[in-house]
């Protein structure tokens, strides 16, 4: 009997067994079975992602290329057909189409691009983006990059296309920089007006350097493209440097630069034209409560630091005068009034301007910006001097008056630090710009143009906007 009820006793612990084994093989199969449904589902959506991202390429191609025929002709309306970018086994083809019409202003065209990925050898599509940016044709009269003794510093991987360039002292390039592009170079005239050397070079300061010295000094990967006439230069750099372009003559040896005046302008009388006074965070003209719209009549004059951030809005009537720091950030917005028509607004600031976040300067139909100038000094008369040279000259030329950073997309916009240093930061466009010293630093290509000219020479992208749109 008991022999009996323990192997009873066996076979049901076995039963028991085979029923755990077979709930936990159960469980484990549908953890495998769900973890196999997951993987293959983050596949698929990994996949798609990516076809996503290249149509996003595809499209962005389309920009590109339209803006490249606008560039050689006005009057290019897009690309109707498709045009293939990419066909390959592993990303499929890739097709885009384009459509350029003319914006708000003459000054503007609206290029629309849609990027679409097909399967290899299908017209299924499997990937669709469109982007759509505003463009400015910009054009110059003259210098846009123009500089004191303090001369032009350009670093990092940036570029100065559209106009030609003037530098009064040195001109130094490091990292990658570039002056001019091989199919677009340009006119550089460097004058060497740099010494006595030294921190403290005296009253004599600032004279036309004499001898063996080089007024260019070039990095590896740097490199101007254009005719080139610097005062004492005879080195084309460590690579050659310094070419030719396809129009341009290169480095032309014993060829004298002269040294040309700075732009002048009066400020006593601008000060003395001011008709309205107001401080520097008076609501009437800041935002300091909602709604966000400002107006800023002609001849304003307001008192200390002004601030024009977050969503403000102004509207510039004319002339201005603030003899504090000025500060333009966030996504604020300046325009210029229809009503000044074709005679560009000078803002005279007494302290240091300062443009960055993603603030936008915009220019009225006719293409009319803003001219921003700084007076700002080392010197004991600080913004009141009316003459510089010397140590005074010396000290003040490195000092940053100016700072114009993020995307500058600034088109026909003016700054000039008249006795310190403009420094400009990221890329985009800008009008001019004019300092003792201009400090470019950047990341990208800087297109100046102090005319809005319809793309006379050169369009360049002032807004983005992609729309994530799926098939």
């Amino acid at each position: 009997m008991t022999k009996n009820s323990n192997t009873k006793k066996m076979v049901d612990q076995r039963g028991v067994v085979v029923i755990a084994v077979i709930i936990i093989a159960g469980i484990l199969t549908t953890i495998g079975l769900s973890l196999a449904v997951f993987v293959t589902s983050q596949y698929a959506r990994t996949t798609q992602n990516v076809f996503y991202a290249n149509a996003n390429l595809v499209a962005e191609a389309g920009i590109e290329q339209s803006m490249e025929q606008l560039n050689q002709d006005d009057g290019f309306s897009g690309y109707p057909t498709g045009q293939e970018f990419f066909n390959n086994t592993e990303q499929g083809r890739g097709m885009f189409v384009t459509t350029v019409v003319n914006g708000a202003s003459g000054n503007e065209k609206i290029i629309t691009s849609t990027g679409q990925v097909y399967r290899k050898n299908s017209t299924k599509v499997i990937g669709k983006r469109i982007i759509k940016v505003t463009a400015v044709g910009t054009g110059s009269s003259g210098y846009s990059v123009h500089t004191g003794v303090g001369g032009l510093i350009l670093g990092g991987s940036a570029n100065i296309t559209n106009s030609d360039v003037f530098v009064n002292g040195t001109l130094k390039l490091t990292g990658a920089a570039k002056i001019g592009t091989n199919a677009q170079p340009l006119k550089v005239y460097v004058a060497n007006q740099a010494c006595p050397a030294g921190a403290t070079p005296g009253a004599t300061y600032p004279q036309v350097c004499t001898g063996t010295t080089q007024p260019i000094s070039m990095d590896q990967s740097t490199a101007i493209y254009g005719t080139v006439c610097a005062t004492g230069q005879t080195s084309t750099g460590p690579n050659n440097n310094i070419k030719p372009g396809a129009t341009g003559q290169g480095l032309t040896v014993g060829c004298t630069a002269p040294v040309t005046s700075m732009p002048t302008y009066d400020r006593s009388a601008h000060i003395g034209r001011m008709t309205t006074t107001a401080t520097g965070t008076s609501n009437n003209y800041v935002c300091a409560s909602w709604p966000f719209q400002r107006t800023w009549p002609a001849n304003l004059k307001l008192t200390g630091n002004v601030s024009i951030n977050s969503s403000c809005e102004v509207t510039i009537k004319g002339d201005a005068y603030i003899t504090g720091d000025l500060n333009i950030g966030g996504a604020a917005k300046i325009t210029v009034d229809e009503s000044v028509g074709t005679k560009r607004p000078v803002i005279v600031v007494d302290g240091k301007i300062t443009v960055g976040g993603s603030g936008r300067i915009i220019a009225n139909s006719q293409g009319t910006g803003i001219q921003f100038i700084s007076y700002k000094s080392a010197a004991s008369c600080a913004a009141a001097c009316t003459a510089l040279s010397g140590n005074d000259l010396k000290n003040s030329q490195v000092l940053e008056t100016i700072s114009v950073g993020g995307a500058v997309n600034l088109p026909g916009m003016v700054f000039q630090a008249y006795w310190g240093k403009v420094t400009i930061g990221g890329s985009g466009s800008i009008g001019a710009a004019l300092g003792q010293t201009v400090d470019m630093s950047g990341a990208g290509t800087v297109t100046f143009g102090t005319t809005l000219s319809s793309g006379a020479r050169t369009w360049t992208i002032t807004s983005y906007q992609q729309k994530f749109q799926a098939n």
